[in-house]
């Protein structure tokens, strides 16, 4: 039989050369026997190469066994085997070909040869065409997603771990920050990140004006850099990135800027760099978040008033309760530091006493306001109950909120007052096992200790 399998391509070799379709001849045990010019200029093997080997030569690793254990029981049944196949060329590269793989069989039905042919016209470009319609419409529906679920976000805190978990998702970055500008220092914070160093998080902030922030901020466009030599505009609070492309587009709402979205290290199937489809993705996740962030906003307007005391105008003890709780969730979830400070006005019974409530309500005000002025945008101010205030300091360790607590009590106890103000505080840091409770019994333990060594002091 292989006598006349080889008779037979000898016959026709003349015409099988003429012809522009890929051909490949392989015996029944599939070893090739026969390529035509056309398979050589497409493939990259020669005759001398293909010949008395098998197709495997040939095999890209991008099917399975179950399409080969399908292609052999067709062919073997005598019957003509048809499909798009993913082939791989002598050099590595992948192509596509419309394949058609017919039995010879001769006058009592034995299978005298296979013949595999496939269009000269290579449709690699139609295949990957329409691969990247198809990775398109995944992304778009991707970011549709994320629209929905913003919609129902009116929590801002929770809005940007939402944003930095779907953005890293969709656009297969491992680095994503969200920045928002402190308009009174002048200075970018972040409010929410993924794969940044928590050690590297607020050493030497970006100023308004310093490189890639400079380019927004004036242009209001997003920047992609491709160079290398253009890295020293990718520092972002302190952390290089340290891949070839990042990509940083404002978020504005009605022509104000608010801050930005930068997302580096791309690392997908699709390669390392990322594309203009990646900088457009980022575009409309960002518009989405404009729209969410002014609808939180507006729904923050509407529980204004059963969220904040009345008197001070801070956050009150509802707040506090449910953004504790938030907290202590995400600073487990992420791994990040979380302290807590419980502030206690040193005898403002006598001082109502003194001076009538009045004028103790004045000094709650002002209590309030040195609270505030020495804490970040970040963190997040209360009143707990009477004379007692609490901050959440979000990705701060111990030494850092004692720093805080100790810039509060010195001065509080420089203000100009008809009587001597001191405050005493209470510090407690979140662990694996900590809970809102935890926290709260902890720094007020830490806070009567305080109270209990003189006032005016620090515990915890």
């Amino acid at each position: 039989m292989l006598q006349q399998t080889g008779q037979t391509i000898k016959t026709f070799s003349t015409v099988l050369k003429r012809i522009a379709d890929n051909i490949m001849i392989t015996d029944p045990r599939g070893v090739i026997e026969y390529v035509n010019p056309a398979f050589e200029a497409t493939t990259g093997y020669s005759s001398q190469e293909a010949v008395s080997q098998t197709p495997k030569i040939l095999r890209s690793g991008q099917h399975g066994a179950s399409y080969y254990k399908k292609l052999w029981e067709t062919i073997l049944a005598g019957q003509v085997f048809r499909a798009t196949t993913t082939n791989k060329k002598k050099n590595g590269d992948i192509y596509y070909a419309d394949q058609t793989i017919s039995p010879v069989q001769d006058e009592r039905g034995e299978i005298l040869c296979f013949v595999s042919v496939w269009k000269g016209k290579d449709i690699t470009e139609r295949i990957m065409a329409e691969e990247k319609l198809n990775y398109e419409k995944m992304k778009l529906e991707q970011v549709l997603g994320i629209e929905a679920g913003l919609h129902s976000i009116l929590d801002l805190n929770k809005l940007i771990d939402f944003v930095v978990e779907k953005t890293c998702e969709v656009l297969e970055a491992e680095t994503c920050s969200v920045m928002f500008i402190d308009h009174e220092s002048g200075e970018l914070c972040i409010k929410g990140h993924r794969g940044i160093e928590e050690s590297l998080l607020g050493e030497n902030p970006l100023k308004m004006g310093d490189g890639i922030v400079s380019l927004i901020e004036h242009h209001h466009k997003a920047k992609i850099d491709g160079h290398s030599s253009h890295k020293h505009s990718s520092r972002i609070d302190g952390a290089l990135y340290q891949s070839e492309t990042f990509l940083s587009v404002p978020i504005e709402l009605k022509d104000h800027l608010l801050g930005i979205i930068n997302v580096s290290h791309k690392k997908g199937k699709h390669g390392d760099v990322f594309t203009d489809l990646d900088l457009k993705i980022l575009f409309m996740i960002v518009r989405q978040v404009r729209i969410a962030i002014e609808n939180a906003k507006l729904y923050r307007e509407l529980k204004y008033i059963s969220m904040t005391d009345a008197l001070t105008g801070i956050y009150n003890y509802r707040y506090l309760t449910q953004t504790l709780d938030y907290e202590v969730v995400r600073s487990k979830r992420y791994g990040r530091n979380l302290s807590f400070l419980m502030i206690d006005i040193d005898q403002l019974k006598s001082y109502n006493d003194t001076f009538g409530h009045l004028e103790g309500d004045k000094l709650l005000k002002t209590v309030v306001k040195v609270i505030k002025q020495n804490v970040r945008t970040t963190d997040v101010v209360c009143r707990y109950a009477g004379d007692e205030f609490v901050v959440i300091l979000p990705e701060t360790d111990l030494s850092q909120a004692r720093i805080t607590a100790e810039k509060i009590r010195t001065k509080i106890s420089e203000l100009p007052a008809q009587h001597p103000i001191s405050v005493s505080v209470g510090l407690a840091q979140g662990n694996d096992q900590t809970d809102r409770h935890d926290l709260i019994r902890r720094a007020d333990s830490h806070l009567y200790a305080a109270k209990q060594k003189g006032r005016n002091q620090i515990s915890g």
